[in-house]
């Protein structure tokens, strides 16, 4: 007994250094997010017009090719002992070199259209890295308690990430800076090489994480053997997964989840300069969102311990997220009523984000059982974990052109805006309803997902003989 209590602390604790590898994502691409525009037109001087179209292309580009990625993944074309490690290992490598050859060039005034080319390229192939390292959930879990632990790793390294990312860089760039007391083409190189190599190593060690906790089924005959192709065509996986009712409901409510961030973080700032009127109040909202959503990360596992079904505390994190922002109509003018709602929909804004994964997990799991049943061992986890990915990158294209417009009708105009009531109720509705109408979908949605925590017992309890068989007869 003492010695299996050993086991699954040892196990849980390489789970979390595969869970830290998320920090070196944060390192190098909130980094890059939070400074392209200021990339793009004050270091390289092109125009405003210019960076929000290319921008806008890459990221609609992005959308389409991220679970385009998770099918490239789940062919494992290294033939690797697993099909996880040579994206996690491989990928900020090469997009490390691609990010610090793109600030070089800057710093040292190279060709413009070199440089469009890298930015464009950089900033098309993350999801490469990010589904090669997250699709690894299911190949590690073993339970949904597991999956849950390993999403609550992974959001709180992405917390923690942001947090370093905000420390650090501007420091780099101001104290690495030609004259030390601004932002420069040389502060920027400096600070993309710092992050990047941070990047590297938080990754390979994260390496190590998958190499200790990968079942054993999910691992290729013989390290150091050729390994077979995968089976399965691209019209294979995309059958398997995207006709699984499963597997694309978490999809539709992580887009509507999304969705409600990429309205109301980017636009914060324009309720804090025309409402209130002091960005001092930015500063406590953003701290108190960030506590709010680390609180959320640690709770997720609290929550499914204890509630046992990951849809029902779904269903009840998305209604509350509603409640929130509907709050705005009676209170949203009140700075102090909008950053209390807003705090506590960040909470169970985290918390969904949490049982997502769990719930992504868990339609894997109920399909490799099908799969395995019909005589076939392949799964595209890789594919169905992308659609996680997937649902960002359509909630980002989706938010910043809904923003745009709600925005407008706002009454906003630029520089030139004045503060006013129209423009007040205006921003005020469009932090209410347009999340409120995502959030309702996603919330309809969840009731046609069919896995609840007695039929994954079962299935469970029916996969577990199968992946062990399947384990000793790869060791043979």
């Amino acid at each position: 007994m003492e010695e299996k209590r050993r086991e699954g602390f040892v196990r849980r604790a390489w789970m979390v250094v595969y869970s830290v590898g998320n920090v070196g994502y944060e390192l190098m691409y909130e980094f890059f997010k939070n400074f392209q525009n200021f990339f793009l037109t004050d270091i390289c001087n092109f125009s405003t017009a210019l960076t929000g179209t290319l921008i806008t292309a890459v990221n609609i580009c992005k959308a389409i090719f991220t679970p385009i990625s998770g099918m490239i993944i789940d062919k494992n074309p290294f033939r690797a002992r697993d099909k996880h490690t040579p994206w996690i290992v491989g990928m900020p490598l090469l997009l490390g070199i691609m990010y610090i050859f793109m600030a070089y060039l800057a710093w040292q005034g190279g060709s413009p259209t070199l440089i469009l080319v890298v930015f464009a390229i950089f900033y098309f192939l993350p999801p490469l890295l990010q589904n090669g390292y997250r699709s690894a959930i299911p190949s590690i879990a073993r339970n949904a308690s597991e999956s849950t632990f390993l999403a609550s790793g992974i959001n709180l390294a992405s917390n923690i990430g942001r947090m370093l990312t905000g420390i650090i860089v501007p420091f780099i760039m101001v104290h690495m800076s030609a004259d030390r007391s601004g932002e420069d083409a040389q502060g920027f190189f400096w600070a993309v090489v710092i992050s990047v190599a941070l990047t590297i190593i938080v990754y390979w060690v994260s390496a190590l994480g998958v190499k200790k906790t990968i079942r054993a089924d999910q691992v290729a005959k013989a390290v150091g053997k050729q390994v077979k192709k995968q089976s399965q065509s691209f019209m294979s996986m995309m059958r398997q997964v995207f006709t699984d009712k499963n597997i694309m409901v978490p999809f539709i409510i992580g887009l509507a989840v999304f969705f409600r961030t990429f309205v109301v973080s980017p636009t914060a700032p324009y309720y804090f300069t025309y409402i209130t009127g002091n960005m001092l109040h930015y500063a406590t909202f953003s701290t108190a969102t960030n506590i709010a959503g680390i609180v959320g990360t640690f709770c997720g596992p609290i929550f499914l311990a204890f509630f046992k079904d990951p849809k029902r505390i779904c269903a009840g994190a998305v209604l509350l997220q509603i409640i929130c922002h509907l709050s705005l109509l009676l209170i949203g003018s009140n700075t102090a009523g909008f950053i209390v709602a807003m705090t506590v929909c960040q909470f169970f804004y985290q918390l969904t984000c949490i049982i997502l994964f769990s719930m992504f997990v868990d339609a894997v799991d109920f399909t490799e059982l099908r799969e395995r049943k019909a005589g076939k061992t392949d799964v595209a986890s890789g594919t169905a974990m992308s659609l996680h990915f997937t649902a960002v990158m359509f909630a980002q294209v989706l938010g910043g052109a809904v923003r745009n417009v709600a925005l407008a009708q706002a009454g906003y105009i630029g520089a030139e805006t004045v503060a006013s009531p129209e423009l007040t109720q205006g921003l005020v509705n469009m932090y209410a309803l347009w999340p409120t109408a995502f959030l309702a979908v996603g919330f309809i949605a969840i009731f046609f997902y069919s896995l609840d925590r007695k039929t994954m017992d079962e299935v469970h309890k029916e996969l577990e003989p199968l992946r062990e068989a399947a384990a000793q007869k790869a060791e043979k």
